[in-house]
């Protein structure tokens, strides 16, 4: 059995939960926040040009906070439909090498956590077109759209939550319990952001739940292609971890 083929078995049985409705709704939250910001509020340090301002604004709540959640919500998630419907026994005994067993439900993440950030920039603009028609005093429209800074954002973003994603993948796979993974996630993300935000600790460097700050907090950014390298580098190997315990659980079954 193909890789392509298990690709879109994965994705049929993700049509199957809530993962694309969990999706889009977790990318409408920030600009639902910015849309309600931007008719309420008077934020400061994006008058000269607001409607950048609001986007990166966006940005950042994205990639500090709701991306990285999301991202350990859903490799959670994905990997519990074995357990929840008993069906790891199938999955090993059909004809399918290990690695593209792995791959395939890998790859089915990346493509959820791309269209979170698809849809998240969709509904961005969405909410801008709407702020602006219920109160055109704002003057989003009369800005031009810095395009390249808002693709260089989302790709770091991207890269930089590599790593946990990895990391999280190994944890949904590896522990039964739902919630396990997931706590161990947050408090490991809770913990990254401290050490780098307010602790300005070395250690944030090196420790990838900390990496999604690098992307987003201007006085990070200097370390931002190191830090990128790091979070391959972690994917790469708990990629590798990750297969290894998948091919061991295949044995014992």
């Amino acid at each position: 059995m193909n890789l392509a083929i298990l690709v879109r078995s994965e994705i049929l049985k993700t049509k199957r939960t809530a993962s694309l409705y969990f999706t889009l709704i977790a990318a409408a939250v920030v600009p639902a926040i910015i849309l309600l910001s931007a008719l309420t509020d008077d934020i400061k340090g994006i008058k000269n040009d607001p409607l950048n301002g609001y986007i990166k604004l966006a940005s950042e709540m994205n990639g500090l906070f709701f991306f990285p959640w999301f991202i350990i919500l859903t490799c959670t998630l994905l990997p519990q439909i074995e357990y929840k419907n008993n069906t790891w026994k199938q999955v090993f005994t059909s004809p399918a090498a290990k690695v593209n067993i792995i791959t395939a439900k890998y790859l089915t993440v990346h493509l959820l956590m791309l269209l979170f950030l698809l849809s998240t920039h969709l509904f961005m603009l969405i909410a801008i077109l709407l702020a602006n028609f219920i109160q055109p005093t704002l003057g989003l429209l009369n800005h031009l759209l810095d395009s390249d800074k808002i693709i260089a954002n989302a790709t770091n973003n991207y890269l930089t939550m590599l790593a946990v994603c990895s990391i999280q993948f190994w944890f949904g796979l590896r522990f039964k319990n739902f919630i396990v993974p997931v706590a161990i996630g947050f408090t490991l993300w809770l913990t990254g952001t401290l050490l780098a935000l307010y602790f300005n600790s070395s250690i944030a460097n090196y420790f990838p739940y900390s990496f999604q700050v690098f992307s987003n907090s201007p006085q990070h950014k200097l370390h931002l292609s190191k830090v990128v390298w790091a979070s391959v580098a972690y994917a790469i190997l708990f990629s590798f971890i990750c297969y290894m315990d998948l091919r061991r659980k295949r044995m014992n079954n």
